[in-house]
């Protein structure tokens, strides 16, 4: 469906109230992208290892009389606020979506919800693998 904005004989441009709840959403889902690619980077950068001189990253461990349960731990906390966030950034909306969708008998948003679901749940589960490879 082409959507049209109108444009006045003056020069002002109308849209639609179609077009504003879309470009207030675009502008949300920008926000949250971006918030999250602050946070992956964040955490990429402090978890960047100084190898020592010949070392592998395979043999490379932790050094010896070294206590790291304090950083892992810390590691862990802020893997579960990450985890916690996207499941309240796509989570919640996807289940009000659904809800919304099964309440107004509406495909369309039904089908959108689970979709969001799926996606922040794969997201979710990703977290895990990345903090496996990190090693945070």
């Amino acid at each position: 469906m082409a959507v049209k904005i109108m444009e006045t004989k003056t020069g002002e441009v109308t849209m639609t109230s179609k077009q504003v709840k879309r470009d207030r959403t675009i502008r949300k889902a920008q926000k949250y992208i971006s918030v999250f690619a602050v946070v992956m980077l964040m955490l990429m950068v402090s978890a960047i290892t100084v190898f020592a001189t010949g070392a592998t990253p395979a043999t490379n461990s932790t050094p010896a009389g070294v206590d790291t349960s304090t950083m892992s731990q810390f590691g862990t906390i802020i893997w579960w606020i990450v985890r916690i966030v996207i499941l309240a950034a796509g989570g919640v909306p996807g289940m009000i979506k659904l809800v919304q969708g099964f309440s107004d008998e509406d495909n369309r948003s039904r089908n959108a919800g689970i979709v969001t679901l799926i996606v922040t749940g794969a997201v979710f589960g990703a977290t895990f693998a990345l903090q496996q490879i990190i090693n945070f």
